[in-house]
């Protein structure tokens, strides 16, 4: 009988290991230069909310998306982001 299951469980394993590795990488590097780490700005639930141009420019950073990619964070769009997901209710 031929496992066809194995390769994919290599592979899931493999990424594991990956994601795992780059995590401990960053978490040692945030620890060794807390100056360094990025700020995660926070609003306290119920409080108030982030403006979306402040949203987008985070994400931007964060995810490293040059001005041509900008255009999947803009909050106007909301069609795109929730039509893959609405044949799903």
């Amino acid at each position: 009988m031929i496992r066809l299951v194995r390769p994919r469980s290599e592979f899931l394993d493999a990424l594991r290991r990956r994601i795992i590795h780059e995590t401990e990488a960053a978490l040692l590097y945030g620890l060794q230069f807390p100056e360094r780490a990025p700020r995660i700005p926070r609003v306290e639930v119920g409080r108030g909310a982030f403006a979306p141009a402040f949203a987008t420019r985070f994400w931007a950073q964060t995810l490293g998306l040059d001005g041509t990619e900008l255009a999947l964070l803009d909050p106007s769009d909301r069609r795109r982001s929730t039509s893959a997901l609405s044949g799903l209710k």
